[in-house]
């Protein structure tokens, strides 16, 4: 049992349980109170071969067992009442088994649904941590921790839930050894514990080794998957897909070779007690013949015989289960680190409990400024900057000025350093989920899935009466009712992986589609137009001039084309605002503005 008592492995079955909202003591309790019954009930069929023995060898010898039994068949006879004494010592060991199996069968579901949904809420923190926090982490460590260290753990607990159970049982055993032979009881329990302690000493550093072996080769292994399934065009076109996947191959070959390690560890127990077995039964012999007569040292070695038939399957699984345990503490630390460092879970509200604020209005930056945590140098330096409702406001500047940082702050993706962020007077920062639900934005890069055109405009929004009218309405909005026309199955048809089967412009208009479809209140674009042809830029923006005074745009672009007649255009310069009016007012007054303007041959 060595090493199931150390703290970052109790540490680490807490973190699991809470992570499945199990309460850890209460689950503790209910699954070794269930396991201490089972024992019992073991103890006494095995309890029940001692009169049956001694009834086998003399069946004139009356004891309180044989006699409950001829009682209540009303039969002395031995050759009656051996038979029946048999099979209800039999019957014992069937209900014993059967009931083993059913705990067998509630312990494998319970176990295997904790990881279940420790699984689910280690994804759903991972959701819910701030976007500064999510940008600095290894995407190849989520995959790894969401799917196999939560695995994992899950299978460290079982097996230690397993060494506990199969410990009562054996002390059950134990205990009806003893009555029925201190001595050679004693001998048999010093063989084999001085066996087991010295096995799990010899072979605790390698078993610690496995574990982080298998951590590590499975963390490789999600490193070289990354690139060649999400990064597919870019390794097939840089010729480098083969390294990727030589990378993986030798993940995989690290975490075989650690695998096999693991298997013989768990079960070069098995082996080693059939020796020491050899060896307890000519102990037990010579110390039986040495200290009593001849039948009753057979009627003792026949009850140790039941006993070994019961009793070595759950040695073997015990010391196999605690070297499985000691080889889990490496994934239960990491899953331990990877809770802690997300910190407390997002809280979560029923949607029908939650009034989110009604933000309308101006979007008001208040001296706003930000560092990131990596960096010595602010991004932003006490931005102030008026978004005016129902207006388009272009936000511009040269790489590096803070574009993208000042959009990411009006998203509410990112909070200031210092000063604030309000609409309509309240700060988007007091609700941001309502915050949230009033925004619609069109990325650069827009995300599709692999599913239907439906339900990548819909994405994720619940079915309604008024769904069907919504998306006619978004796809001429977007310019998509001609691609839906020309699509084999219309909107049921699927797009592919990240929109493989639609061009750049179509997944944009897919993106501003379902932007539209939200109804938000500011509609955002993060360089949506970047990578389209003119035509479609043209399209979308004569989309966007549809939309004026109906909500809040804000267009943030290197193509000065798509902002040419943006209200109101903000160019930033060093994390500040260097200029804002209109297009031509920005020219006229800003130099390095002009030189943009120029070097993109605008008119």
């Amino acid at each position: 049992m060595t090493g199931l008592g150390e703290t970052p492995m109790l540490r680490g079955f807490t973190t699991l349980l809470r992570l499945a909202d199990v309460p850890p003591a209460r689950w503790v309790a209910t699954t070794i109170g269930l396991s201490l019954v089972l024992a019992l009930i073991d103890m006494v069929g095995l309890a029940a071969m001692v009169p049956l023995t001694r009834l086998l060898s003399d069946p004139n010898t009356s004891s309180p067992a044989v006699g409950l039994v001829a009682d209540l068949f009303r039969t002395r006879e031995p050759g009656v009442l051996i038979p029946l004494f048999a099979l209800c010592v039999a019957v014992l060991f069937v209900v014993s088994s059967v009931l083993m199996i059913a705990f067998r069968w509630w312990q494998l579901g319970r176990t295997n649904r904790i990881a279940a949904r420790a699984a689910t809420e280690l994804l759903r923190r991972y959701a819910g941590e701030s976007y500064a926090a999510h940008r600095a982490r290894n995407t190849a460590d989520i995959y790894r921790n969401v799917t196999e260290m939560t695995a994992f753990s899950g299978n460290a607990l079982l097996n230690a839930i397993t060494v506990v159970s199969d410990a009562l049982t054996l002390a059950g055993i134990a205990v009806v050894l003893f009555v029925t032979s201190p001595l050679v009881t004693v001998f048999t329990i010093a063989l084999f514990a001085a066996a087991m302690v010295v096995f799990q000493w010899v072979f605790r550093a390698r078993q610690l080794r496995v574990g982080d072996d298998l951590a590590a080769a499975s963390l490789d292994a999600w490193s070289h998957i990354t690139p060649v399934l999400e990064g597919f065009r870019e390794a097939r076109l840089s010729a480098t897909a083969d390294r990727f996947v030589d990378g993986y191959g030798g993940a995989r070959d690290r975490s075989a070779e650690a695998n096999r390690a693991f298997s013989i560890l768990a079960e070069m127990p098995k082996y080693l007690l059939q020796v020491v077995f050899v060896l307890a039964i000519a102990g037990m012999a010579a110390i039986l013949f040495a200290t009593g007569s001849a039948d009753s040292a057979l009627t003792v070695l026949a009850v140790f015989a039941a006993a070994a038939l019961r009793g070595l399957p759950i040695m073997t699984r015990v010391s196999a289960n605690v070297s499985s345990v000691r080889s889990g503490t490496v994934s239960l630390g990491i899953l331990t680190n990877a809770v802690a460092s997300l910190g407390s879970p997002p809280r979560r509200e029923p949607a029908s409990a939650r009034r989110p604020l009604d933000y309308r209005g101006d979007i008001e930056l208040r001296g706003v400024g930000f560092r990131y945590p990596d960096s010595p140098e602010p991004v932003l330096k006490g931005l102030c900057l008026t978004i005016e409702e129902h207006r388009t406001t272009a936000i511009v500047g040269s790489s590096g000025a803070g574009k993208s940082t000042a959009l990411d702050l009006v998203l509410g993706l990112l909070r200031p350093t210092s000063g604030d962020i309000l609409c309509g007077g309240i700060s988007i920062f007091e609700d941001p989920a309502g915050w949230y639900e009033r925004l619609g934005v069109v990325p650069q890069d827009v995300f599709l899935l692999n599913d239907t055109l439906r339900a990548n405009i819909v994405f994720g929004v619940p079915e309604g009466p008024d769904v069907d009218a919504r998306l006619r309405e978004v796809l001429r909005m977007a310019q998509l009712e001609g691609l839906v026309d020309l699509l084999p199955e219309g909107l049921a048809t699927i797009v592919g992986e990240r929109g493989t089967r639609l061009s750049g412009g179509q997944r944009q208009r897919v993106g501003l589609a379902r932007a539209m479809f939200r109804r938000p209140r500011v509609l955002v674009l993060d360089e949506a137009t970047s990578a389209l042809d003119n035509e479609t830029e043209h399209e979308i923006t004569r989309t966007l001039r549809e939309l004026h005074g109906r909500m809040t745009v804000i267009i943030v672009a290197h193509r000065l084309s798509t902002v040419r007649h943006a209200d109101s255009l903000v160019f930033l310069a060093d994390g500040r605002v260097d200029a804002q009016g209109t297009f031509e007012q920005v020219r006229a007054s800003t130099p390095s503005f002009a030189r943009l303007v120029e070097l993109g041959e605008l008119p």
